[in-house]
């Protein structure tokens, strides 16, 4: 019987520093994500201490360390993005048209796809006065910087860019935008889709709704 294997990829520094690209390893027994990355500090002595700060992705999703590995498991090695403005920014000035779009802007994009969302006046049969979002920014900025790491593993983009207004919006500001830039057309508006749907889900902003009838945080009703 052939021995269980599950293969590695590094990006970036952490490339460099464990000398290849991709690698196939021994799966050791009731591996987690934690078990891998002890191993493969072990095995490339460089790149340990550059580990204790990289994420890692099973299968294209982000993993958390106590996570169980499995036969075949595609990981890959994400050390911090650098070298740049960030791609996630939680403001509390007005977003403007076009803002995101132009922290894409590069000579090797070909395409580029936005997202705006904006305030609208009316909102499952009421009549919106105003929308007040919270965050709690260093959690929201940290997803949201592993939301446009992520959209960048699971497609060939060039380029991800996530705003989101936080305080008093009226109807008619725009409460996020996003920006995907790639090469070619295609991608970028799979990505786009996903990257909107990933902050929704996972990023810890909250939006309170505020109407002729009272106020309400949507989301939160039991």
């Amino acid at each position: 019987m052939t021995a269980p294997t599950l293969t590695v990829r590094y990006f970036a520094a952490a490339r460099d520093r464990a000398g290849v690209d991709v690698e196939t390893l021994p799966l050791p027994p009731d591996a987690t994500v934690a078990t891998l990355r002890a191993l493969l500090a072990e095995r490339h002595p460089p790149l340990a201490p550059l580990l204790r700060i990289c994420r890692l992705g099973c299968n294209d999703v982000f993993a958390n360390d106590d996570q169980c590995l499995q036969p075949g498991d595609d990981v890959v090695v994400l050390p911090p993005a650098a070298g740049g403005a960030p791609r996630a920014q939680l403001l509390e000035t007005p977003l403007i048209a076009g803002q995101a779009e132009a922290l894409c802007v590069r000579e090797d994009v070909g395409g580029l796809v936005t997202f705006t969302g904006t305030v609208r006046r009316q909102n499952l049969g009421k009549t919106v006065e105003r929308l007040e979002y919270s965050a709690y920014a260093p959690m929201a900025l940290a997803e949201m910087e592993a939301i446009a790491a992520e959209a960048l593993v699971r497609w060939p983009l060039l380029e991800v860019q996530l705003l989101h207004r936080v305080g008093v919006l009226q109807v008619g500001d725009i409460a996020v935008q996003i920006c995907v830039a790639a090469a070619h057309r295609a991608e970028p508006f799979e990505a786009c889709r996903w990257v909107i749907d990933a902050l929704k889900a996972r990023v810890p902003i909250w939006k309170k709704e505020v109407t002729a009838d009272g106020a309400e945080w949507l989301g939160s009703t039991p």
